[in-house]
């Protein structure tokens, strides 16, 4: 018998298993940007709706209040009530001054108009795509549920949330969805 012959031994030598590990690598950071992009996305698709959300509570708050609520009449000097609001987590939602710089950490700002409109001033801004527009809404004009009139009037409940993200934010800036409703009286 020859005491001389090699068996080779079991296992990887150093250079496989380098080999290996750096096959592994390469794949991993191929795939990497593909987990990184799904979680960006999925938080984008989360604001999206929470912003959605909070301006259809509002919208959904304000349609169904009587003609003559005061929180829907504007102004005697203007053409359009404005009511704003700040989110804070913790606080919920708190009314604020219009167009005053934030204070504190407000995550969404609340805006919403109501404008008001006679059906006679609708006229066609665009006649050759019939687009209605609206003409001259009526400066602080009362409704009462209880009034007779032969004139038809709109309300227009416009609300713009908005999430207050820096643009330099990893994310991007904070989502704004405008939701308009449109109420015939």
């Amino acid at each position: 018998m020859n005491r001389f012959v090699t068996t080779r031994a079991a296992g990887f030598s150093l250079i496989e298993a380098l080999v290996a590990t750096a096959l592994v690598l390469i794949i991993t950071l191929g795939i990497m940007p593909l987990f990184t992009n799904s979680v960006i996305q999925n938080l984008s698709g989360k604001e999206s709706t929470v912003s959605t959300n909070y301006s259809r509570s509002s919208s959904e708050e304000l349609v169904p209040l009587p003609l003559d609520r005061e929180v829907l009449r504007p102004p005697v000097s203007l053409a359009y009530q404005q009511i704003c609001q700040d989110y804070e987590q913790g606080r919920g939602w708190e009314f604020v001054t219009c167009g005053a710089p934030l204070t504190g950490t407000p995550t969404w700002t609340r805006e919403t108009f109501v404008q008001q409109y006679n059906i006679r001033e609708i006229y066609d801004g665009d006649t050759a795509a019939g687009v209605p527009t609206f003409k001259n809404p009526v400066p602080g004009y009362p409704l009462s549920a209880s009034r007779l009139d032969s004139s038809v009037h709109i309300r227009e409940l416009m609300v713009i949330t908005e999430g207050q993200r820096t643009p330099d934010s990893p994310l991007g800036p904070g989502r704004r969805v405008d939701l308009v409703n449109l109420r015939g009286f």
